[in-house]
């Protein structure tokens, strides 16, 4: 049973885009962005690609984009240099030296826009000596926080699983699949990290190896996600990551409930 006869969508808005993929691969590859292998990164990028659409996750578009280029790069290093090549003047990348400036350019703009949203945070409700101004701090409804991970590492972690998952399975006849529910996974997901108050990611999957389980499983935590009921932690970059309730969420609803 695939994904899409289950007809499941996913749409979140956790991609930046294509260039926060292609820093996190360079971070997990701990290499320096000067030198990476093109022909690495774009078979890791495919690899992620892929998940997503397996997973039914609505991808933007200049995710193809990007990876039609990486294609390119890699096959104009693999073949011969073609001397006669006019290689095009326009904006884009080109060649491997114009993909690592990007890649360079890019990380100093986004390592200054972390900068300021953390000088904004210490700074917010700091005022000069007067009459202050009254300021509401605005929070978006929809505004979706992972704390210190990113979708990638949710992605690097059931890519973890499904490969694990496959080295373990014994190929039985299977006739019949049970329909899997995202509801029930997303009731599921809530009662462990009710009962045991914190999981590990890769223990959400341990009752039931089925490929449709795991990624119907994970699917439910996208939307668990987006509805802000629960968080995520990791004690060190690429480790183990752990899901626990919003404690946000639950006093938000302590109080209504005191309210009442």
């Amino acid at each position: 049973m695939s994904l899409k006869q289950q007809e499941y969508e996913v749409k979140l808005e956790l991609f930046e885009g294509p260039l926060d993929l292609l820093l996190y691969l360079v971070n997990k590859s701990e290499v320096n962005i000067v030198d990476i292998s093109v022909s690495v990164v774009v078979t890791q990028y495919l690899e992620y690609l892929d998940l997503m659409q397996e997973l039914n996750i609505d991808i933007a578009s200049e995710y193809l984009h990007m990876a039609s280029i990486l294609i390119r790069l890699k096959a104009r290093e693999l073949l011969p240099a073609d001397q006669n090549e006019n290689v095009e003047q326009e904006d884009g990348i080109y060649n491997r030296e114009q993909l690592v400036a990007q890649l360079l350019e890019y990380k100093k703009f986004k390592e200054a826009a972390g900068a300021l949203k953390v000088f904004e945070s210490e700074q917010f409700g700091a005022f000069s000596r007067g009459c202050p101004e009254v300021i509401e701090k605005s929070e978006k409804p929809d505004e979706i926080d992972l704390g210190n991970i990113s979708i990638f590492d949710l992605l690097t972690a059931f890519k973890k699983v499904l490969e694990r998952s496959e080295n373990e399975k014994e190929y039985n006849h299977v006739v019949e699949y049970d329909a899997v529910k995202i509801d029930d996974k997303i009731e599921y997901v809530l009662t462990m990290v009710s009962d045991k108050g914190e999981v590990r990611f890769e223990e959400l999957f341990e009752n039931d190896h089925r490929k449709i389980v795991m990624v119907v499983t994970f699917m439910a935590l996208l939307e668990l996600i987006k509805m802000q009921e629960i968080v995520f932690r990791q004690e060190q970059n690429f480790g183990c990551i752990y899901v626990s309730a919003n404690p946000k969420k639950c006093n938000d609803e302590s109080q209504e409930s005191d309210s009442k």
